[in-house]
């Protein structure tokens, strides 16, 4: 994950749920086991190592709340912080 200047190392433990293009409305219910492109979905990440990250949710403070997700120099994904649990 590329936050800021920082780059940590996360884990992707489950997806919560699939929010629709179009209506904005939020399926929590039904869990996808993927994500294909172009879809938006809610995930929660673990950050690994125990590494100290600043961040805080994009509706707070919107500088501080955008991420990418990288793998292999590659852009996989880019999201929004919606809550910071410790």
């Amino acid at each position: 994950m590329h936050i800021h200047a920082s780059t940590v190392e996360v884990q992707l433990k489950h997806i919560i749920g699939m929010v629709d293009k179009k209506s904005g409305e939020k399926d929590l219910k039904n869990r996808p086991k993927f994500i294909k492109q172009d879809q938006i979905a809610i995930c929660r990440f673990d950050i690994l190592n125990g590494a100290a990250v600043c961040m805080a949710p994009f509706k707070l403070f919107q500088q501080w709340g955008r991420f990418t997700l990288r793998y292999e120099n590659k852009t996989v994904a880019v999201g929004k912080v919606l809550k910071v649990i410790e």
